[in-house]
């Protein structure tokens, strides 16, 4: 948002404020408006009509609420939700492969819990080591979306680690693009190490 939508932002809360039979001083109008000024007016608007008709709440919706919305869900419903993404993404892909996900929190759980792609792929393929796996992932990625750990970029699979270390670098494969591709090639883009043939091949693959 910017200051242009203070007015509306403002009017919204205040007719919101109104279906709990509260009232909402200039400073916590402002608070709010600093607290979701990185949405779009449109997507907090949508929210606040959402809220009081889906959710049974007693008293004011707080920004953390807005929030919780706004990004997607509960932490714990976005890393099931990556869990699973990860799982299929395994079986389909396999260890060999390079991938790049859509969110790079779920790529810093493979990367620093479990030291890679090939690696994770490894200790998978049993529905008890499945079962154990999302129990696992889903904790971690919630702690490590609270502190905004991250990692961007794409994971090398077998193929590419072999070729790097045997310096077939014209043979390095493209990353395939899990979940959203539009999210995942803007991942692939952060990484300083990525060739752009291979970021235009990753963008070919989407057509």
């Amino acid at each position: 948002m910017t200051r242009a939508d203070f007015k509306a932002f403002s009017n919204l809360m205040q007719a919101l404020a109104e279906c709990y039979g509260k009232t909402l001083s200039a400073q916590g109008i402002a608070l709010r408006f600093q607290l979701l000024a990185s949405h779009d007016i449109a997507d907090v608007r949508r929210a606040a009509m959402s809220i009081p008709s889906t959710r049974k709440y007693t008293s004011m919706p707080t920004p953390a609420d807005f929030l919780e919305l706004l990004n997607g869900g509960l932490p714990e419903d976005l890393a099931e939700v990556e869990a699973g993404k990860v799982l299929e993404a395994v079986s389909e892909h396999g260890a060999y492969a390079s991938v790049v996900f859509d969110n790079a929190v779920t790529q810093a759980v493979i990367v620093r819990a479990y030291r890679g792609w090939p690696q994770l792929c490894s200790i998978l393929g049993t529905e008890e080591s499945e079962l154990w796996f999302r129990r696992n992932f889903v904790k971690i990625w919630q702690a490590y979306s609270r502190q905004n750990v991250a990692v961007t970029g794409h994971l090398p699979g077998l193929t590419e680690l072999e070729n790097s270390r045997n310096g077939f670098l014209e043979a390095l494969p493209c990353p395939i693009l899990i979940g959203n591709r539009e999210k995942a090639r803007s991942l692939l883009r952060e990484a300083d190490n990525i060739p752009i043939s291979q970021i235009l091949l990753a963008a070919e693959g989407d057509k």
